[in-house]
């Protein structure tokens, strides 16, 4: 059943639900409206909308499939500072300070655009929808079970008075991405409004986590872990490449534990490596208990398509640590899934993520994980103060770190971050990789990434436009986080 609530009523109860989709998409999400027949004497005209999103790459590609059912359904997308009619805000709750970042911008939103219907979804609005409904300006919220339905219950209220609250469980089910296979098969082209425009696009393979980490939201917020319908991600793979991406992203939450029937990341990564078009395909980050060993052989090809990128989330490098994290490797068995990977992939970048002052980390289980970073063949790593999210085990942890000590830890590994940016870049200072180009900023400067994830900023002039193309580039000097290059 859809809970609908307004911000000072009490809860009422929608007596006829029905699916929005056909008998021919029974793997879509089940617990919709038919708005076709409770609303078909609407005239909600079709307006503005920006979107504007929190967070992980997961919710930019919700949020890009969220943009193309919207322009699909007449409306026109304008730029996040744009004045707008709607304003969609996909939100993050990861940390206390996500949502603070939330509110901040929901407010902001509201104060720039007094008129506009602001429509809240994410995992923010799925973990705490009455505090996003009492946020000035919010009209409605909608949980992550019914995030991509958001166009629809935004037309049912386009009239309302009070917040509408749109939150129901989220199931298991393999899901689907609406507005895809319709999109492909009319030969229907969009301009896209990606992070990179038409360079490089995320592919949502799959959603939730079954891991349960002791201080993750994530499974509370976005529910076990389930698959896409392979069909349907082989649609938009293909659609992207029509709108002209180069490079396809897959992401998730989870990515590694993508399995539907006998089909794996391994049966994704081989059908998109046959897509004539596309000439990348990148994971955007994968837990080190999930890679299957046939990935290391297709990045060590310099004929297949998938890069040589590891993202590998490492979290603690102390095995006392690891275990109340309720991590499932110890920091050794970490270690040697690094080395393998970089022994067996020339080039190589390596990526990960780090927490710091988890509850009652001491200064010499700290050391061990600062010690492992620096042994290992690690170019760089993210870093995140631990931050206690009620619902999860670690939030009634006693002998919590002081904040002073998190954030002179959290200096620490970053400095050794740059460093280890620093080092890799030099590797591969005098050589030439493949860049692909991004389009021009607004001073009509170029940058791109290698393959192997390097960021290079174009180091001549010209009047020449590299947008969108794969060009052999002379890598100069290292610049801070990035690299200069020359092409040609």
């Amino acid at each position: 059943m859809i809970i609908l609530t307004g911000r000072h009523s009490s809860v009422h109860f929608l007596t006829k639900l029905m699916p929005l989709h056909s008998e021919t998409d029974s793997l879509a999400d089940p617990l919709s409206l038919d708005l076709n027949e409770q609303f078909k004497d609407s005239d909600f005209p079709k307006k503005r909308v920006s979107f504007h999103t929190l967070g992980c790459r997961l919710n930019q590609s919700e949020t890009d499939g969220l943009i193309r059912s919207f322009k699909q359904s007449g409306y026109t997308v304008v730029p996040e500072t744009e004045i707008t009619d709607v304003c969609v805000v996909n939100t993050c709750t990861v940390t206390e300070h996500s949502d603070a970042k939330n509110r901040q911008l929901i407010r902001r939103l509201h104060r720039q655009n007094p008129d506009a219907v602001i429509a809240v979804t994410g995992c923010y609005a799925q973990m705490d929808p009455n505090a996003v409904a009492g946020i000035e300006g919010v009209r409605l919220v909608i949980g992550n079970q019914e995030k991509m339905q958001i166009k629809d219950f935004l037309e049912q209220q386009a009239n309302g008075s009070t917040p509408l609250i749109v939150q129901t469980k989220i199931n298991k089910k393999p899901f689907t991405v609406p507005g895809v296979s319709s999109a492909e098969k009319s030969g229907q082209k969009l301009k896209r409004l990606f992070e990179y425009q038409n360079t490089r696009a995320m592919l949502k393979i799959q959603d939730g986590c079954d891991f349960m980490c002791s201080f993750c939201i994530i499974p509370f917020a976005r529910g076990r872990s389930r698959c896409r319908d392979f069909t349907n991600l082989q649609d938009e793979a293909r659609l992207l490449v029509s709108e002209g991406v180069r490079e396809i992203v897959i992401t998730g939450v989870n990515v590694g534990t993508y399995k539907l029937g006998k089909r794996t990341i391994l049966e994704i990564i081989d059908y998109l490596n046959t897509l004539p078009g596309l000439s990348r395909i990148r994971i955007s980050s994968i837990e080190p208990t999930t890679v299957p060993d046939m990935l290391f052989q297709y990045m060590a090809d310099p004929q297949h398509k998938l890069v040589p990128f590891f993202h590998l989330p490492l979290q603690s490098g102390c095995d006392a640590v690891l275990h109340k994290m309720r991590r499932r490797y110890t920091s050794g068995e970490y270690a040697d899934e690094v080395w393998r990977a970089f022994e067996a992939v020339p080039d190589l970048c390596i990526g990960t993520d780090v927490m710091v002052g988890f509850p009652d980390e001491s200064e010499t289980e700290f050391g061990c994980t600062k010690n492992l970073l620096e042994k290992l063949p690690i170019a760089y790593f993210h870093v995140f103060p631990f931050s206690a999210r009620k619902g999860t085990p670690a939030f009634v942890m006693k002998e919590h770190v002081l904040s002073s000590v998190k954030q002179q830890r959290g200096e620490v590994l970053r400095q050794l971050s740059n460093q280890k940016r620093h080092d890799f870049h030099k590797r591969f200072i005098g050589k030439i990789r493949n860049v692909l180009w991004e389009s021009p900023n607004a001073e009509g400067n170029f940058s791109g990434y290698t393959d192997n994830f390097i960021r290079v900023i174009l180091n001549e002039g010209g009047c020449f436009d590299l947008q969108n193309q794969i060009l052999p580039t002379h890598l100069v000097t290292h610049q801070g986080q990035v690299m200069s290059g020359v092409v040609g």
